[in-house]
């Protein structure tokens, strides 16, 4: 009898397991570790179905790779919020309904009225401050209501004592749409869903660029890898960049912190870009939607963002992270203020290329400002 029923059990197992449903979810960016140990979980609860994690190092090249043959797809995907465009135009994602998360993330992937993601993390641009640094020109950090005028005043002190005042790259878009956004209401100008180069915002952005890099020389330009290292070795007091630094900086025992951006100093603020992740379908199942349920609920989402340091979309484990640490406080403040960047094709692939090389250009003083960012609109007229 005892034998008997040892065979049902493992009949039944293997009923079970035949008519499981096989998922394939693809992921990328920081924090693989702990998301599969998410995934093992979830396949460890729900015998019924089986997740396979697949790591995709360079998401947006595998993702045009399987546009292009048109098979190969999988059942769920994070993506970036600025390739979700890609996907609409291509009708290879199914739209999703029923998404409670903040304005930010919301906005993310909402393209004509219509949400075609679900928001799971995000990071958002700071300014990194060294505290000891700080500490050595008999300053504090700052408050999270400053002003521009207040960052030149603690780059110039940093400057005066042998170091450099910030950090970043001058000719790049990402950390120039921020000072873009602030002199043109909020938001990258854009005229029928053309991005505009050469609004009177957009050339004042570039003369408040080349005050700081050029007449102030308070700021310097070096490429991404490079200005990280000037800050993490001491040798500048601040560092503009995306919030995914921080894990590094706590690893490294680096004494820094983090202040929100800065506003003009009319108060306009400079909104920090909002680089938000979340999982589109390519095919839609009640089985997808269990695991999406289960990897975006409170506890699930708090633990992943808490040990990666990432905003979550989820707006009780947002709540429960900020209350207990004081930098997720800065991040979610920075959210608030946050700038959605357009998520067309012409943007994405004619805007940045146009808008860098109008900068380098002027700052370079090869081309006088209004001419270099006249070209940089034509460029994107002619790739719309």
């Amino acid at each position: 009898m005892k034998r008997t029923f040892v065979l049902v059990g493992v009949m039944l197992l293997v009923t079970i397991f035949s008519f499981a449903t096989t998922l394939t979810v693809w992921f990328s960016w920081e924090g693989q570790k702990d998301f599969q140990s998410i995934v093992n979980e979830f396949n460890r609860s729900h015998p019924n179905i089986k997740v396979n994690l697949v790591y995709v190092p360079n998401m947006i090249q595998k993702l045009r790779i399987t546009l292009s043959t048109g098979e190969g797809f999988p059942d769920l995907a994070l993506v970036r919020n600025n390739d979700i465009g890609l996907l609409v135009d291509a009708k290879a994602i199914i739209p999703i309904k029923n998404v409670k998360t903040t304005p930010s993330f919301y906005k993310s992937f909402l393209i004509n009225n219509v949400e075609y993601a679900y928001p799971y993390y995000a990071d958002v641009q700071v300014v990194y401050v060294n505290k000891t640094l700080l500490n050595d020109i008999g300053m504090s950090l700052p408050s999270t209501d400053w002003t521009l005028s207040d960052l030149e005043n603690m780059a110039s002190s940093f400057k005066k004592s042998g170091h450099i005042g910030i950090v970043f790259q001058n000719n790049s878009p990402y950390f120039f749409n921020p000072f873009n956004a602030a002199f043109n209401g909020g938001n990258i100008p854009q005229k029928d869903g053309i991005p505009l180069a050469n609004t009177k915002g957009t050339l004042k952005a570039a003369q408040l660029f080349n005050y700081l890099f050029n007449e102030k020389k308070i700021a310097v330009s070096y490429k991404k890898m490079a200005f990280i290292n000037a800050f993490k070795s001491g040798r500048s007091g601040m560092m503009m960049m995306g919030s995914f630094l921080i894990p590094d900086f706590l690893n490294s025992k680096l004494d820094f912190s983090i202040v929100p951006y800065p506003s003009l100093d009319n108060g306009s603020p400079i909104p920090p870009v909002f680089d938000s992740k979340g999982f589109v379908f390519f095919k839609k199942s009640r089985a997808a939607e269990n695991f999406i349920d289960y990897i975006t609920s409170t506890k699930i989402e708090e633990e992943f963002c808490k040990q990666n340091y990432k905003l979550p979309a989820n707006e009780k484990a947002m709540l429960a992270l900020k209350r207990s640490d004081e930098l997720f406080k800065v991040m979610s403040l920075s959210a608030e203020k946050a700038l959605i960047l357009p998520t067309s094709k012409v943007f994405k692939e004619a805007y940045g290329k146009a808008i860098s090389t109008a900068l380098s250009l002027y700052l370079n003083d090869k081309v006088p400002l209004e001419e270099a960012f006249s070209k940089a609109q034509e460029y994107i007229y002619q790739h719309k």
